[in-house]
């Protein structure tokens, strides 16, 4: 059963990145329903890893809310930290670029999301345990590390402007002093 959910998990994530490039290649409809399709799988399998796992220990409770801190702070870097529709690929308009977003989170590193979500199953297998979790912990990481790659590779350069001299001045994923008070900075700014 785990294996089949750890498989459910992959092949959201195998989703996700079709659902990038049908919208590189402009077929947004399909693109929009595949990337949600792929969420959902994903979503569907770690509620799968979870269930069943007991009651939770007093000791796990911080873990818990560790873990979800994490599901937060993914959220919020996926649907608030970017502009209305900013998760879309494509742009508005054909032959216009996204505007780039370089601050608050992502001042922070190009792909947030990742530290997230890894922390999220990292938290959430520190808080119940299991080698399925670890599993997920591991392999879910290692595929959205993956599918950012191709992303920071293939898509972004290809549909969000100045995405170069962003590459060029913000870390891939682990964040250094400097990009942790740009993001600091921004997120004061906005406030």
């Amino acid at each position: 059963m785990s294996l089949a959910l750890l498989a459910l998990g992959a092949a959201g994530f195998a989703l996700m990145a079709l659902s990038d490039w049908l919208c590189v290649l402009r077929r947004r409809a399909w693109g929009g329903r595949l990337f949600t399709l792929g969420c959902a799988l994903l979503a569907a399998a770690t509620l799968g890893l979870l269930a069943g796992r007991g009651a939770p220990r007093p000791a796990a409770l911080v873990w818990w809310a560790l873990a979800a801190a994490m599901l937060g702070l993914l959220a919020y870097t996926l649907l608030a930290a970017l502009p209305a529709g900013g998760s879309d690929v494509l742009p508005p308009q054909p032959g216009q670029l996204r505007p780039l977003v370089d601050t608050g989170v992502y001042a922070l590193c190009r792909h947030p999301g990742v530290l997230w979500l890894g922390g999220f199953y990292l938290f959430a297998w520190c808080a119940a345990g299991g080698a399925a979790l670890f599993a997920a912990f591991w392999l879910f990481t290692a595929l959205d590390t993956l599918y950012v790659f191709w992303q920071d590779r293939v898509v972004f350069p290809a549909s969000i402007e100045h995405y170069a001299e962003y590459k060029a001045q913000t870390p891939f994923l682990l964040p250094g002093a400097a990009s942790v008070r740009r993001c600091l900075h921004t997120l004061k700014r906005r406030k």
